[in-house]
């Protein structure tokens, strides 16, 4: 059976900056653990990309604060998760859910997603992946994801829940 991880948006400012709160930084270790145990077919990231302009967009006029600017430090992925992947694909996402990382899991069977923040990116690309991979069984590590609050987090599990997006 074939089996891929996908890593969304550990950047650092969903960690330590702008966007960065406690819950996302103590799932940091939770990800480096899951990473370090190996039992995935192919790993893949996602990045939050967004240009200088990023307040002008309908993202930044509902979200006012400036966050993966391309290039930038904030951008990058939290260093301790990168290492600890070895060998992994990134794709950039210029909105909350990839078509392009769904399309590139096309052939995978087992899809776990981990990642930041709940209930926005990783509802979002759980649902895109169920819609072009119907047959795939996605799952949510839910210790290994973090929102805004427990509560918000906590309401994104649940309604992928609905959808058919199993729980670890």
């Amino acid at each position: 059976m074939s089996k891929a991880l996908v890593v969304i948006d550990m950047q650092n400012d969903f960690v330590t900056g702008p966007l960065g709160n406690p819950e996302c930084q103590a799932v940091v270790p939770k990800i480096v653990q899951i990473l370090k145990e190996g039992s995935y077919d192919k790993i893949f990231f996602t990045r939050d990309t967004h240009t200088e302009n990023y307040l002008d967009t309908q993202e930044g006029k509902n979200l006012p604060v400036t966050h993966c600017i391309k290039g930038s430090a904030g951008w990058n992925v939290v260093k301790e998760i990168e290492e600890a992947a070895g060998e992994h694909e990134i794709i950039d996402k210029i909105t909350f859910g990839s078509v392009d990382l769904a399309n590139a899991l096309k052939d995978y069977e087992e899809i776990d997603l981990v990642g930041v923040c709940t209930g926005i990116c990783v509802i979002s690309n759980a649902m895109v992946i169920k819609a072009v991979n119907p047959e795939a069984r996605i799952s949510v590590i839910e210790s290994a994801t973090a929102c805004v609050t427990p509560e918000s987090k906590h309401t994104a599990l649940e309604a992928m829940k609905l959808c058919q997006i199993y729980m670890k």
